[in-house]
């Protein structure tokens, strides 16, 4: 299956960011077969609370998303948070497939619905979950970054 190739590399760079000390969580950029870019969170290592790897990977096809509007598959191996929302809507990337979703994770503090928002929007974008999620919630416990959501209540255990 197409999807679970793309997101077995999506799983390889969230395991560069456990090993990093980041959260676990990896993406990659699809488009016509190939990989156009990929990135792992770098929240913690680079001290930007902005660098998720769904933001990280846009921006380095910004263009090329731009130029190919609507053909892009962005494959994460958990659930965009609402920043990345905007940029996956701003950016006409077509197709999200992730690993795991909010409920999955234990994950208090986005309640929204964004399979709901994806189909509320005007671009509409598909939404897919649930692609390897045994392998990405595996990986997605390994983190250490999680112990401190979980003392802070925002994951549960």
């Amino acid at each position: 299956m197409e999807d679970e190739k793309f997101m077995k590399e999506a799983i390889k760079e969230a395991e560069i960011a456990l090993r990093e000390g980041n959260w676990p969580i990896g993406c990659v950029i699809e488009l016509e077969g190939k990989i156009i870019a990929r990135a792992h969170n770098q929240v913690d290592s680079k001290k930007d609370k902005l660098a998720h790897a769904e933001m990280l990977a846009i921006k380095q096809v910004q263009d090329i998303l731009l130029e190919n509007k609507n053909k892009a598959t962005l494959y994460t191996t958990y659930e965009p948070c609402p920043m990345c929302f905007g940029a996956i809507i701003l950016n006409k990337i077509k197709r999200v497939v992730s690993g795991i979703d909010l409920d999955q994770s234990g994950a208090m503090f986005f309640r929204e619905n964004l399979p709901l928002l994806f189909k509320q929007n005007k671009f509409h974008v598909e939404f897919i979950t649930g692609v390897l999620a045994e392998e990405c919630h595996r990986i997605f416990l390994q983190g250490e970054p999680t112990k401190d959501l979980i003392k802070d209540g925002l994951i549960k255990k």
